[in-house]
């Protein structure tokens, strides 16, 4: 239907990807970092964060419903092959389904919805390094692959969420250690983007 049509993350530039993906990873580790306490105890309890879960699978199928809105000023809008005739169907559920599950499947409702949300963010890093020339551009994939694994998890299993988090909370040196290397990554990251890319 669009064989002209190039999508929008097909349009964002590798070194900009890198960039925005170095500076968010990098300020989500240095808080890890300096509040060490804190994010250790919201991670222990926001399994039950079912608020701030209603407000992301708000957000996760906002997302999907711009992808599946036919208009030509959507720059989100995709092509659904043989699936096209189904886009109204798959629109006019988007809101039953989040109703649903905000108000039906409350518990561990925030993994589901941070799973989902995950499944939806990597494609737009993972666009932009797709059969790009660099190699360095692997920086990308090498850390959403796991991502992209543990967020399926996430959504199928959202008490594993809950079951990951405790375990980490009892290991507060490998949780420093991991928030060191996130660091050391985002700022390799970010630096390969500036210098390489």
């Amino acid at each position: 239907m669009y064989d002209t049509y190039i999508h929008a993350y097909e349009k964002l530039s590798l070194p900009a990807a890198g960039i925005f993906m170095g500076l968010v990873l990098i300020v989500l580790h240095l808080v890890a970092l300096l509040h060490q306490e804190a994010c250790m105890g919201w991670l222990r309890k926001a399994h039950n964060a079912t608020k701030a879960g209603q407000i992301l699978l708000g957000i996760d199928f906002i997302w999907v419903a711009l992808l599946l809105f036919d208009a030509g000023w959507n720059p989100l809008r995709m092509d659904l092959f043989e699936f096209n005739n189904m886009r109204g169907i798959l629109l006019m559920l988007c809101p039953i389904i989040w109703f649903v599950m905000s108000s039906m499947c409350k518990e561990n409702l925030f993994p589901r919805a941070l799973g989902m949300f995950l499944l939806l963010m990597a494609i737009v890093p993972l666009s932009a390094a797709f059969l790009k020339e660099p190699i360095t551009r692997l920086l990308i994939p090498i850390w959403w692959y796991p991502v992209l694994t543990v967020a399926m998890f996430w959504v199928a299993k959202p008490y594993l969420f809950r079951d990951w988090a405790a375990w980490l909370c009892e290991r507060p040196k490998l949780f420093r250690m991991g928030a060191w290397a996130g660091l050391a990554y985002a700022c390799l990251l970010l630096l390969c983007a500036i210098i390489f890319w």
